[in-house]
């Protein structure tokens, strides 16, 4: 997941969210994290967390399920990161992004879009550029506001089976599916093209 701003009133308006006020916001989105995340789950959070000082993050951490991995975004004041970090509000962080390694392929973790090149088995994980779409079939956006997670939020039920709610964290299962669909089409173009 990324760039849920919490805190950032401005956001509303600027990407039409379905909130009348940055305290509905964090409620829903909470709820909708804590649906879907257990205790034992990692969650990256891939930047643009919090708008505020270091007891508005601690506030929204303790609420959340999870061992939260930031990867530092744009709006992500270090200096904060590193406080909620030693005091253990979150898991771990990353200045620049990080490399996971699932089902054969490669995600490089990153708050800023990164340009692989639209090659087979790499992909980036990413937000920051919340409803703009990518530049590459390799990048995927997982920013709350993109169209990749409005789909998911369509697409995917809950328990009760309800569509998601704005805000679920998009499962490493789920964008690994959609990463191998895309991945073919990759390999397809790849060869063709040598």
């Amino acid at each position: 997941i990324a760039d849920t701003h919490f805190g950032h009133k401005n956001i509303l308006d600027f990407e039409n969210r379905p909130f009348d006020s940055i305290e509905e916001m964090e409620e829903k989105i909470v709820k909708a994290w804590n649906n879907v995340v257990e205790n034992k789950d990692s969650v990256y959070l891939l930047g643009d967390f919090c708008f505020g000082g270091n007891k508005d993050w601690n506030r929204i951490l303790s609420r959340l399920k999870g061992k939260v991995i930031l990867v530092k975004g744009n709006h992500d004041k270090i200096k904060i990161v590193k406080r909620v970090f030693k005091e253990g509000h979150i898991d771990g962080y990353h200045e620049v992004g990080k490399v996971i390694h699932h089902n054969n392929l490669s995600f490089h973790l990153t708050h800023y879009p990164l340009e692989l090149g639209d090659r087979p088995n790499s992909f980036n994980i990413s937000g920051h550029i919340h409803s703009k779409l990518n530049a590459q079939a390799c990048q995927i956006n997982v920013g709350v506001d993109s169209e990749f997670m409005r789909e998911y939020y369509k697409r995917v039920t809950d328990s009760d089976g309800l569509p998601l709610s704005f805000g679920t964290p998009v499962s490493l299962e789920y964008v690994a599916n959609y990463a191998q669909e895309v991945n073919e089409l990759l390999k397809k173009h790849y060869v063709r093209g040598m």
